[in-house]
């Protein structure tokens, strides 16, 4: 996982329901639960205790196993399914029938982790699972601040909104920009999530910076690109991705022209200053 200058790690809440308790004690000592970002992990060890769980605790993830003492695990998930549709479930399984594929995709099932479990796989997949979540949660929040930023300006024509409205509109975006760096960004879809016109975004992001939209989110890209070679913990090609570029080609040409230089150039002279400063 490639760390990100500036980007905090969110935690997350997850309940493992699993009736062996050799299994269960074996995911908790094998996984690396703190780097993976999990805060809090429940355990239940069958379905009463899992809902006793649910009903204490908020929690964002479920990992369950398909067969428990008192009752089926789809069984389970189809009960969290109406509780609590935000939380991601996944099963854990001996059995790799269909019927059993079937009923847990109609039940929004994320993945299945087969026994015996390896515990590497099973980070790598519930950090997919995390980051889904994250990513979810936070377009929520910018979704929740266009509606109530509209409420607030109910009334007002988008042209004739306060300097104080307008600045704080432009932080959001530029917030906005800075969390989805790797992802496509396009002004319709950006303006969307404010509850604005692009064509009002375009101008008034233009007025209030000094820098169409589009050149800032270069810039931002490029910052970050260039945080990223610095720090040398990952290739370029990963770091182009990292940073919003599926054409390699292209990153190394916008990159030389905002530094003179090109990626590999970049990372190559920072790691000879490093080197000469331990000297």
């Amino acid at each position: 996982m490639i760390w990100l200058p500036g980007r905090e790690v969110s935690k997350l809440n997850l309940l493992i329901v699993e009736d062996e308790k050799e299994i269960l004690n074996g995911i908790m000592a094998g996984v690396r639960w703190e780097e993976i970002g999990i805060d809090m992990v429940c355990e239940a060890t069958s379905m009463e205790t899992a809902v006793r769980q649910f009903d204490l605790n908020r929690i964002d993830m479920v990992l369950c196993d398909i067969e428990l003492p008192d009752g089926s695990g789809l069984d389970f998930l189809e009960w969290v399914k109406e509780r609590q549709p935000a939380a991601v479930s996944m099963i854990m399984t001996c059995h790799e029938e269909f019927d059993y594929a079937k009923r847990a995709v109609s039940l929004g099932c994320r993945d299945f982790i087969v026994k015996p479990i390896i515990y590497d796989q099973l980070e790598e997949k519930l950090l997919s699972v995390r980051q889904e979540i994250m990513e979810s949660q936070e377009n929520h929040r910018y979704q929740a601040y266009g509606r109530e930023w509209m409420k607030q300006m109910s009334g007002e024509q988008e042209g004739s909104l306060s300097t104080a409205n307008k600045k704080e509109l432009i932080g959001q975006v530029k917030s906005y920009i800075t969390a989805h760096l790797k992802e496509d960004l396009r002004m319709e879809q950006m303006a969307r999530q404010f509850c604005i016109s692009a064509d009002y975004l375009s101008k008034l992001f233009k007025r209030e910076e000094g820098i169409g939209i589009g050149d800032y989110i270069v810039d931002e890209r490029m910052f970050l690109a260039a945080q990223l070679l610095k720090a040398g913990r990952a290739n370029v090609s990963r770091i182009a991705y990292e940073c919003g570029y599926d054409n390699y080609s292209y990153f190394t040409k916008v990159f030389k022209k905002k530094y003179g230089m090109t990626p590999r150039e970049y990372m190559q002279k920072a790691g000879d200053m490093k080197d000469g400063s331990r000297d």
